[in-house]
């Protein structure tokens, strides 16, 4: 696994870990990552082998909220072998039947919770029925496929953090000021004479705050933007 631990770069990195998951018999990759508990699962950090044609219709329809291996991997640290009994409803079934016509008819996924409360999964897949076959192959090779994962979350962090980056509020000076001062458990008021302005222009600047945060209260946006490293609370 030594290039994976090498690889100068996020292009090499996956090729990597798509390297060595190929000679371990499964030509499709998955790995979706949230860097921090606050990310929405459709900002999640996904780099794939999947069909691209696959990879827009799941995020077109949203099917990330009811893929059955995401609801496993947020509660759960086991692998989970894929068989058609974990599609039980009837949306769960129609996608299921969709991702074995893009090549995605057999696998494991492997759940991520890393030290930094980083959460994801990875998924090892291939065009094979799930025979007796397949089990016996996926009894052989997952623990290489448990390393795998965990080298990934050691050395994924530098892509995390720029993926991160991208996710960010951009927020006016003005912006920061108000929500600094709001961490600190300043009202409105007390707020507008700090900044020489008006509670109007006070309100205004929290209004957009609360937008950028997709929140309805200025606490919530001074507890995550604290949580990001966007303000000092003091």
């Amino acid at each position: 696994m030594a290039p994976l631990l090498d690889a100068a770069d996020e292009a090499e990195w996956f090729g990597a870990i798509a390297g060595l998951a190929e000679t371990w018999g499964f030509d499709r990759l998955l790995i979706a990552m949230l860097p921090r508990p606050t990310i929405r699962l459709e900002d999640a950090y996904v780099r794939s082998t999947y069909s691209p044609t696959w990879r827009r219709t799941y995020d077109e329809q949203g099917l990330v909220h009811i893929d059955p291996t995401v609801a496993h991997c947020a509660t759960r640290a086991t692998p989970l072998i894929w068989s058609p009994d974990i599609f039980t409803t009837a949306a769960q079934l129609s996608m299921y039947e969709e991702a074995r016509a893009h090549g995605l008819r057999a696998g494991v996924t492997l759940p991520i919770h890393g030290p930094n409360q980083e959460a994801g999964m990875m998924c090892f897949v291939n065009d094979n029925n799930p025979n007796d076959e397949f089990w016996r192959h996926i009894n052989v090779a997952l623990p290489n496929l448990v390393l795998l994962r965990d080298l990934v979350i050691d050395t994924s962090q530098r892509h995390l953090n720029t993926h991160a980056q991208t996710l960010l509020p951009k927020l006016t000076p003005r912006e920061r000021e108000c929500l600094k001062w709001t961490a600190r458990g300043k009202s409105t008021w007390e707020i507008s004479h700090i900044l020489n302005c008006s509670e109007a222009v006070v309100n205004f600047h929290m209004k957009n705050i609360r937008t950028k945060f997709g929140v309805n209260s200025r606490r919530a946006a001074a507890v995550i933007a604290a949580q990001l490293g966007l303000i000092d609370p003091g």
